[in-house]
């Protein structure tokens, strides 16, 4: 990193780090982000530009595509508004307030950004909550995140949220970033994913996830017990139709089987 651009980064830094965020520094990292981001002319959206060294590269690479930066950070969005303004959209703004449908009508957006750690899980939420809205992400969070999203059915980081986010997102790990490619520097790795939405997409996805987080509960009881809201003799049904054993627990059923189960209890995915 030039001169320049560290005084730059030592500038905002200290003022920044309580909202989670570490910025990368590292042009080559950079680079290989924006080359996973898929051609088109849809609507980019960045999310904690930071510094903005995605943001030059993404403006390079797709000139004239509609950009969207969405900061957080007053100080942060102020040299960004006085860098990039003339040529993106700049949002001062939490992203977990923002509404695609509203700020794209009609458009599906590709997401970027290397997301603030702290906030990852509800991110990853706003991600599911939109699906119907994204074209694809590309995007890096925090390694052990991203082992928990991508977990297999079975295992210990296996969760609700790895189960929403397998059904609706078709995603491959890319490439893991040290910690010394950012500043101030992380005590973890990183991981870059790359994402795009399953098709057809889900419908009443908040209904479906409310009821995998009911499963998921509390993960020492079966399955039985965590939906004892439904009658016994429905619920044996559709266990059995879904083909999961009456005295499974929530982690051992893969997406597919809870999409299933779902469609057997009503849901329409």
């Amino acid at each position: 990193m030039a001169s320049g651009s560290r005084q730059a980064y030592n500038g905002f830094m200290t003022r920044s780090a309580k909202l989670g965020q570490n910025f990368l520094r590292d042009e080559g990292v950079a680079r290989r982000i924006v080359e996973l981001v898929p051609p088109g002319e849809g609507p980019l959206l960045e999310i904690g530009p930071g510094g903005g060294i995605l943001t030059r590269l993404l403006l390079e690479r797709f000139p004239g595509r509609p950009l969207a930066l969405v900061e957080v950070d007053r100080g942060l969005a102020d040299r960004l508004g006085g860098e990039f303004g003339a040529q993106a959209r700049l949002l001062e703004r939490d992203i977990l307030q923002v509404d695609l449908a509203v700020l794209f009508p009609g458009e599906r957006v590709t997401v970027a950004g290397n997301l603030p750690y702290h906030i990852s899980k509800p991110l990853v939420d706003w991600l599911i909550a939109q699906n119907r809205r994204i074209a694809g992400a590309v995007v890096m969070l925090q390694k052990d995140f991203v082992d928990k999203i991508l977990a297999q059915a079975g295992g210990k980081k296996y969760n609700a949220q790895s189960v929403a986010f397998q059904l609706l997102f078709q995603t491959r790990r890319c490439f893991d970033v040290p910690a010394g490619a950012f500043v101030p520097r992380p005590k973890v790795v990183s991981t870059v994913i790359a994402a795009k939405p399953a098709e057809p997409p889900m419908k009443d996805v908040g209904e479906f996830y409310g009821f995998v987080r009911q499963c998921f509960s509390e993960r020492r009881k079966t399955l039985a017990n965590n939906l004892a809201v439904f009658p016994a003799a429905v619920l044996a049904q559709a266990l059995a139709a879904a083909g999961a054993d009456a005295q499974a627990r929530a982690e051992q059923l893969g997406p597919e089987r809870f999409a299933a189960l779902w469609r057997e209890l009503g849901g329409r995915p």
